[in-house]
């Protein structure tokens, strides 16, 4: 057993463990065209996800209205690396954390994909881990709620994203 201390860090170095989700949407869309898509620049596809911005050739930085951070107050900051690109699939580094500086939200830190799954649809994935904050008692709060506000969020992020992708830019 892991023992904490009072700030909730552990004793003697150990970390609480870390949490693995994964989510996916299959995309009417085909392969070619998905990843054409996905492969601009990451501000021309977050599409409604992004409240804010900071970008770079390599990186996108964005505040996202996020379910968890809502209920907790706070803003959180995504941040989306340089895609690689194998024969069928995209993936880019992503990680996202409370801008806030809130002590109740943890920090993600995974993959975001897009594969071809046939002629016509393409898949639109995520996954990563997490670490519940807070020390024992935040994994005592994760174990029996928390868990479902990270796939909540992470289920909702790739519903708007798929949205995004999915529904043409409207012409101003």
């Amino acid at each position: 057993m892991v023992e904490y201390a009072e700030d909730g860090a552990a004793v003697d170095g150990e970390e609480p463990p870390v949490r693995f989700v994964r989510d996916f949407v299959d995309l009417d869309m085909n392969w070619e065209s998905a990843a054409l898509q996905i492969t601009q620049h990451p501000s021309s596809w977050l599409g409604e996800l992004l409240t804010g911005t900071q970008l770079s050739e390599s990186a996108v930085q964005a505040r996202m209205d996020l379910k968890a951070a809502r209920i907790f107050g706070a803003s959180v900051l995504i941040t989306l690396a340089s895609p690689s690109r194998s024969r069928d699939s995209v993936l880019f580094p992503i990680t996202w954390s409370p801008v806030s500086g809130s002590r109740l939200l943890p920090t993600f830190e995974g993959t975001l994909g897009i594969s071809q799954m046939g002629s016509e649809i393409s898949q639109l994935w995520i996954e990563g881990t997490y670490r519940a904050p807070l020390g024992r008692t935040g994994q005592l709060m994760d174990q029996a709620v928390f868990h479902r506000f990270a796939d909540s969020s992470i289920r909702g992020f790739l519903l708007r994203l798929a949205r995004s992708l999915t529904t043409p830019a409207k012409d101003n």
